[in-house]
């Protein structure tokens, strides 16, 4: 595996296209494939909500598991095994038609999406410069985008109308994407392998510094709160989107689904993003910065009058997104060991995860006769966000960690 492949900024790569499987066609296309089973008559419309939640549960799960693992080695073998299941899953999603089946496929699909994205960024920065960390962090992140609209474009050139197809071209995206992933997972362990036979090397200053903090948590519970927080003032925009735009602008549903193109494209530039902004300008600061964008979003998308306000209020919804991950993931580096910063941040998706589904299941009641009081606490789950943000700032500059 040496020679002219064997550089950090395929690791890059291998990472960007992991998170493009488990975020955006695992997770973010699935709403196009439901929509086409439900059509082909293999489940009904509200089945399709129900296997989203069960593929969230699994997301849990995943990410539970990956937070209590210690040892970078097993680590890398659970990220393996679950590449290998999504594989697998969207395989037999395409031939098994009942919703048990799809039940068991779509939280397999979860568990492993929830290891990818929890596990595989650690793995992928192994080799990068210190210096570049933020930006490398973009990057991977940005891959949620970049899948979401690989697989809403495939399958839109290739498979419009056919469920069967419509899985077929997901999995073809799947395999083209996973070789890079399959190259740095069998790469890193070479990488482990030597620094095990030179482990008398200083470890960098990362590590260094965070380990002389003792592992400030009170300040990481702070930063998880937030990005948990986060997850739960997206829920309007994700679920509630092409209801809201048919009702209010009353637009046909295939242009108010296609609007879910804005989110794809706003993730894409929430990860770019951090690794275009000069490192000046600092994670801790950039933290509450971007939550105000958020907010603004949250809002305009609670008061649009008409398609434009309403498309911009996605598009800065997705970037929002994406920039807390990739921050959030990003500041948990600078204060932690890598080990601790894999598993801090897999319990940060763990408790978003549980945050998403707890508002979801409790304010689904009312998406019928009274949507705005679900808009109005999305806007309130962002402002409690934009308030962690800036106790986080205070915190560390108190503490005096690391920019």
């Amino acid at each position: 595996m040496k020679g002219r492949y064997d550089h950090w900024r395929f690791d890059l790569l291998g990472g960007c296209f992991g998170i493009a499987i488990a975020l955006g066609l695992v997770r973010f296309d699935f709403g196009i494939l439901g929509r086409l089973m439900a059509e082909a008559k293999w489940i009904s419309i509200e089945q399709v909500g129900q296997l989203a939640a069960i593929n969230m549960l699994g997301y849990l799960a995943g990410s539970i598991q990956q937070a209590y693992i210690k040892s970078q080695k097993v680590s890398i073998r659970f990220v393996k095994l679950s590449l290998i299941i999504v594989i697998i899953s969207i395989l037999m999603e395409g031939h098994l038609r009942d919703f048990t089946s799809q039940s068991v496929l779509r939280f397999l699909c979860g568990w492993g999406a929830a290891h990818i994205v929890s596990g595989l960024p650690t793995i992928a920065l192994q080799r990068v410069p210190l210096e570049i960390n933020r930006s490398a962090t973009g990057i991977i992140m940005s891959g949620g985008g970049i899948g979401a609209l690989i697989g809403s474009l495939a399958i839109g050139m290739f498979s419009p109308t056919s469920a069967p197809s419509a899985w077929t071209v997901l999995l073809l995206s799947t395999l083209i994407l996973s070789l890079p992933v399959f190259i740095l997972l069998y790469r890193n362990v070479e990488y482990s392998q030597n620094l095990n036979s030179t482990s008398n090397q200083p470890v960098n200053n990362l590590e260094t510094k965070s380990s002389s903090s003792n592992n400030p948590r009170f300040l990481i519970a702070v930063i998880i709160l937030g990005f948990a927080f986060m997850q739960i003032g997206q829920v309007p925009t994700i679920l509630y989107e092409p209801l809201i735009a048919m009702n209010k602008l009353n637009l046909v549903p295939r242009l108010a689904s296609n609007l879910d193109g804005l989110f794809g494209l706003g993730l894409i530039i929430g990860g770019i993003i951090p690794a275009l902004v000069p490192s000046k300008l600092s994670t801790k600061l950039f933290l509450p910065l971007i939550s105000m964008f958020g907010l603004l979003g949250v809002v305009f998308f609670a008061n649009f009058s008409n398609i434009f306000e309403l498309s911009i209020s996605i598009l800065l919804i997705g970037v929002w997104d994406m920039m807390t991950g990739t921050l959030t993931y990003h500041r948990f580096g600078q204060i932690c060991s890598k080990s601790t910063q894999r598993r801090a941040w897999a319990t940060a998706t763990s408790v978003g995860a549980i945050g998403f589904i707890l508002f979801s299941s409790s304010t689904s009641q009312f998406s019928g006769s009274n949507i705005n009081l679900i808009l109005n606490l999305g806007i309130l789950a962002v402002a409690i966000q934009f308030i962690l943000e800036i106790t986080q700032y205070a915190l560390s500059a108190k503490q005096k960690f690391v920019d």
